[in-house]
């Protein structure tokens, strides 16, 4: 399911998308939270109209988005609240946004209808099963989609009940008991009732045990068979293989760790290569910077060379009158003056020592890029070497000798087969030893009885149920589960789940639903893929010590309860209630929250 939508006309659509996994609509009470799940069952082919509300008045019609990730098909599900309209459904082959431009088909809430709503969707299931048992005399009716009802939905009411949550009601004096629990033997067992369990007579009761007999001993002859061609498939199989693969995964671990050692040791080289490299880009850097100084210094060497020249020659020179106004040109007093001889000379002094550290400075730097590189080169020999190393030696002999490993534990796992193969033989010459037992007493039973589910069934259910309860902290590691075949209900702890106060029961039918589910996914049983709780975690305290019953949830079971289901990853799993998850488990659900007030957030399921 992916939406549910109410809508009327003139009125907003009351929206609720949902998503595979775990769903939660929580929040305060009254806000409609128990009227979507009665929609949905409405939806879905229920015969009772949901509960009136006065927030659904001009509400006309309550529309089921819903994906088959079978058939890869989206189609939406439209059924009128109208007593005159309810028993058509019509169905649009599209999401609800596009459904008014889609093809659109009635559909029947009747079952043996030509075109029905219950065909349609036990068709998403792949759900082939034709019959259930309608009572004690064997007769029979159709299975239908309402026949998973009871073990995908449970409301507010049914989540408490002391009775087995396969019914939809107490079973006793009820009429719908043997349906129901015809239809849930169905479920867990994936056998269609009237094929392998309808009774004629007694001899037909016998040659179907002995058609099982004759079954069981093919698939014993079979194996047999199998096991004689993996024997010899594995005569060369002993205890020195068991130990060589010790000692090879041993040396694969030891080899292993040598490798990651020179990935750690090349990360360190070119790490270091990389600082080397820059330091090197530097220091080539400073020296060209200290080479162009040089070229300045020398410039003005150069300078000084020149004007010291010049003011040599200056001296040398007469006085002598100026050949026009005959005046006496004097030389300036400054320009004889030893002292500027002097200036000249020390500054030439100085820039010959600054000269003098600057090609210091220059064969320090010379000296240390030379080592750069010799360090740089260096480690990237040592790099290839390691690169080798890995590539040519080490990488190649761990490949070897892990192929080696696989060929023998492909071995191993014959001889394995070869055992599990030996304890299915023994179980079924112990079933062909049951299937007898029932053959010789079959003479002595009486009329129509309801076989009960076999252990190997209830076994197996129990399982799952008990998975759930130890997730959500219910029972403890050493909780036992038991399948009670007269109350068609779990035994949880040497106590009858009757037993329990209201708010227990709830998480104990809740799980069986839950279980079921898990228990049909994990053996490709027909399920519909999801289940639907009304208050799974509402305790009613007072009216549990007030009836004697002081079982309650603690909180600690409500939080594991969600985050346990939050990492389900079976089918879709609805859930209405009061209590809401954690933030961390509202992050890794989908979840909506229902305020009560219209100021804060979403009021409830009508805007």
């Amino acid at each position: 399911m992916t939406k549910l939508i109410l809508a009327g006309e003139n009125k907003k659509d009351a929206i609720i998308n949902f998503k595979g996994g775990l769903n939660v609509i929580a929040g305060a009470s009254d806000t409609g939270k128990s009227f979507a799940f009665e929609c949905i069952d409405f939806a879905l082919g229920s015969s009772s109209n949901p509960k009136t509300v006065p927030e659904m008045k001009g509400y006309r019609s309550v529309f089921l988005e819903i994906e088959d990730i079978g058939q890869e098909e989206i189609f939406t599900l439209r059924r009128n609240f109208s007593e005159d309209e309810k028993n058509e459904i019509f169905i649009y082959y599209s999401n609800y946004q596009e459904k008014d431009a889609a093809e659109v088909e009635k559909l029947s809430v009747t079952h043996n209808a030509k075109k029905s709503l219950s065909k349609k969707l036990l068709n998403c299931c792949d759900c082939t099963y034709k019959y259930v048992m309608k009572n004690t005399k064997g007769d029979t009716r159709a299975f239908t989609f309402r026949s998973f009802s009871p073990l995908i939905m449970i409301n507010e009411l049914r989540i408490t009940a002391r009775h087995s949550p396969i019914y939809h009601t107490d079973s006793r004096g009820s009429t719908f008991a043997t349906p129901a629990r015809t239809a849930f033997k169905t479920v867990i067992s994936g056998i269609d009732y009237k094929k392998e369990e309808k009774k004629e007579n007694t001899e037909i009761i016998k040659a179907k045990l002995k058609g099982k007999i004759e079954q069981l001993s093919q698939i014993i002859d079979e194996i047999r068979i199998e096991n004689n061609e993996l024997i010899k498939d594995t005569e060369d199989i002993n205890t020195e293989k068991s130990i060589e693969i010790i000692e090879l995964n041993k040396f694969i671990k030891e080899k292993s760790e040598e490798i990651k050692k020179y990935e750690l040791d090349y990360k360190e080289i070119q790490t270091e290569i990389e600082i080397k490299n820059t330091e090197l880009k530097h220091l080539l850097n400073n020296n060209n910077k200290f080479v162009l100084l040089k070229k300045n210094y020398l410039s003005d060497l150069e300078r000084l060379e020149f004007i010291y020249d010049a003011f040599d020659l200056t001296q040398q020179l007469v006085e002598v009158e100026c050949p026009i106004c005959h005046s006496p040109m004097k030389v300036n007093e400054m320009e004889k003056s030893d002292d500027y001889y002097e200036a000249l000379a020390t500054e030439k002094i100085k820039i010959e020592v600054q000269l003098a550290e600057l090609d210091e400075t220059i064969k320090d730097l010379s000296d240390e890029i030379i080592s750069k590189k010799q360090r740089i080169s260096k480690l990237e020999n040592y790099k290839e070497e390691i690169t080798d190393n890995l590539n040519n030696n080490l990488g190649p002999i761990v490949a070897e000798k892990v192929k080696k490993v696989q060929e023998l534990m492909d071995a191993q796992e014959r001889i394995n087969l070869i055992t599990r193969n030996e304890k299915r033989i023994n179980k079924y010459n112990t079933e062909i030893s049951k299937w007898q037992e029932k053959i010789d007493s079959t003479g002595q039973e009486k009329g129509k009885k309801i076989e009960d589910l076999p252990e190997a069934y209830t076994n197996e259910l129990c399982k799952e149920i008990k998975f759930l309860l130890q997730g959500c902290d219910f029972i403890g590691k050493e909780g036992k589960i038991k399948y009670n075949n007269a109350t068609e209900d779990v035994e949880v702890g040497e106590k009858e789940k009757a037993s329990y106060g209201k708010g227990a029961r709830a998480i104990i039918n809740s799980t069986f639903l839950i279980g079921i589910m898990n228990y049909c996914y994990k053996r490709n049983l027909c399920h519909p893929g999801i289940v639907v709780l009304d208050s799974p975690l509402t305790t009613y305290k007072e009216k549990d010590k007030k009836d004697g019953d002081d079982e309650t949830i603690t909180k600690g079971t409500k939080e594991k309860f969600y985050e346990m289901l939050a990492e389900q990853k079976n089918g879709q799993i609805i859930i209405f209630d009061n209590e809401e998850p954690s933030s961390t488990v509202k992050t890794k659900i989908n979840y909506l929250h229902f305020s009560g007030d219209s100021t804060v957030g979403r009021k409830g399921l009508i805007p």
